[in-house]
């Protein structure tokens, strides 16, 4: 896909991200394109990118030397202004880790491959970042420099071997230095593979990814950040340079999230280092058969941006404060016992697992909701550090939470306390749930990210709504990992009506929309379950299975 982009494409970028996630978002009352879809679970995609040619570099041991550090204190590092401190192999290990299977999941729960993870011929394995479905369809790629703790060439992250891929050994950094304005000796490059997602959720898809996408760049972050860097990723870039010197397409793979690592400057012209390309290496296809779809297509598009400056950003795209008269002050919440890195081993979704009671401590609630804004505040070169505003605001819909009633509740982060809303019946929640692995009712709270699409779909295009969508998936993957550091169960997931939900919020006709829910509160007692993981570190009590 070419990313030399018109301006009648551009023009039209906001028409198209806006019709899309209007689709989306009422996806529930007017079916999906294409109609009688059906899944092909016998030609699957494989959850692994494997190169046949490439020679492997094995790394160490994920999180083992990660720093004696909690959730909460990672998201605070993680918001400071970039440092300019190349990594070493063994932090970049663990960054890499985030995407790499950590153990096996056998554990009975409520999902649709509960029974079938059991076969010898069909694990499940754990992650440490979640993804939409279980399909993992980012890929993470090193571009290395002179001074890189790896030698000068580009590699990719192969997740089923914790192993580098290396597919060439020319220095490409002065093509991404070119694409990103930013010069630096290593680059750390998120992708996303399309079709890892869009054989099970079609024109769904790109909604989805997006929003995996910012989930892993939350767990870099973090592991980042407790290793005493914090970065600046790179959201707005010429796509074409870094799809190139990657090895991908822009189109069926493209290039979605840019870091750089260790000193920084403003990029200036000069003469590429890099040389003639090499011929690309093959990957391993396990579907026979690759489907596109138009939505998916038109969407990713009209959000490539190629060379085009960065807008000017003449207006506030943060949400505006409210103000409503029940107000809450919560707790300060001290921090939690559990590391970053045992929290990252053991993440899972608690499908089915969820208790009503006890009910959920408002210390406990404080304490995930102040990590996931928190992250919000974390930096990037469309909004820097220190940063005032996140695009994304927190709603709490509880069911069973200590001292709140039955209304919709806003967090307000610099207050630390939450701003009572609308009242609403807590078992619609369950009537607008379309799926079947919750029950709704036995959660003590929904939390909803929600987001000011309208506003930066207006400043950026649709490169606001990708944006957006990975500041949404940076927040989800911090509740994961704030909630498993609580003790507490956690699932994410986009299957509530998100009209329904508008209106429980009270935000319907504004344009605010509820991106995301989150699922929070107690697991059942009593879910001993085996120990498959991957990687032992101090001993931890057993919940199960990690996923």
């Amino acid at each position: 896909m070419t990313t030399e982009i018109d301006g009648a494409a551009r023009a039209g970028s906001p028409a198209v991200a806006l019709d899309y996630t209007r689709r989306m978002f009422e996806r529930q009352r007017v079916a999906l394109p294409p109609m009688g879809f059906a899944v092909d679970w016998s030609d699957q995609p494989s959850r692994h990118k494997l190169y046949l040619d490439a020679p492997k570099l094995p790394l160490p041991p994920p999180f083992a030397n990660l720093p004696t550090l909690g959730v909460d204190a990672a998201v605070a590092a993680a918001t400071g202004n970039a440092t300019a401190v190349m990594p070493s192999l063994d932090v970049l290990s663990s960054v890499l880790g985030c995407y790499g299977i950590v153990g096996r999941r056998t554990h009975l729960n409520w999902n649709e491959d509960s029974s079938g993870k059991l076969k010898a011929n069909a694990p499940v394995w754990s992650r440490p970042t979640a993804s939409g479905g279980g399909m993992y369809p980012a890929e993470s790629y090193l571009v290395a420099g002179a001074g890189a703790s790896v030698r000068t060439g580009v590699y990719h992250y192969d997740t089923a071997h914790h192993s580098l891929d290396r597919l060439s050994a020319a220095n490409r950094c002065w093509d991404l230095a070119e694409a990103t304005g930013v010069e630096a000796g290593l680059y750390l490059v998120a992708t996303l593979a399309f079709w890892k997602n869009a054989f099970k959720y079609n024109s769904f898809s790109y909604h989805v990814v997006t929003q995996d996408v910012g989930a892993l760049l939350a767990s870099w972050r973090l592991v980042l950040a407790a290793s005493g860097l914090a970065v600046e990723p790179v959201l707005w870039f010429d796509e074409g340079p870094v799809s190139t010197a990657v090895g991908v397409d822009g189109r069926t793979e493209a290039p979605f999230v840019v870091i750089p690592l260790g000193p920084t400057v403003p990029a200036t012209s000069r003469q590429r280092l890099g040389g003639t390309d090499a011929e690309p290496l093959r990957v391993w296809e396990k579907s026979h058969r690759v489907r596109d779809f138009e939505l998916v297509d038109r969407v990713h598009a009209a959000a490539l941006v190629g060379s085009a400056p960065r807008p000017a950003n003449e207006t506030s795209d943060a949400l505006p404060a409210l103000e409503f008269a029940d107000v809450i002050q919560l707790p300060a919440a001290g921090p939690s016992a559990v590391e970053l890195a045992d929290c990252l081993r053991t993440r899972r979704s608690s499908f089915g697992l969820f208790s009503a009671h006890p009910a959920l401590s408002v210390e406990d609630l404080g304490s995930v909701l102040a990590s996931t804004a928190g992250i919000g505040r974390a930096g990037t070169d469309v909004s820097p550090a220190p940063r005032a505003e996140p695009w994304t605001r927190l709603w709490v819909l509880p069911n069973t939470v200590e001292g709140l009633t039955d209304r919709a509740y806003a967090y307000d982060a610099a207050g630390h306390r939450l701003l009572g809303g609308a009242a609403f019946d807590f078992g619609e929640v369950q009537r607008h749930y379309a799926l079947t692995n919750y029950n709704i009712r036995e959660v003590a709270a929904v939390l909803v990210i929600t987001g000011r699409l309208d506003a930066l779909v207006a400043t950026y295009g649709a490169r606001g709504y990708r944006m957006l969508s990975v500041e949404v998936g940076q927040a989800a993957q911090t509740t994961y990992l704030s909630a498993t550091a609580r003790g507490l169960g956690v699932g994410a997931v986009l299957g509530i009506d998100n009209l329904a939900v508008d209106g429980f919020l009270g935000v319907d006709g504004t344009d605010e929309r509820s991106m995301l829910f989150i699922l929070l509160g107690h697991e059942r007692a009593g879910l001993a379950g085996y120990d498959h993981g991957l990687y032992r570190s101090t001993p931890v009590a057993l919940q199960g299975d990690n996923r």
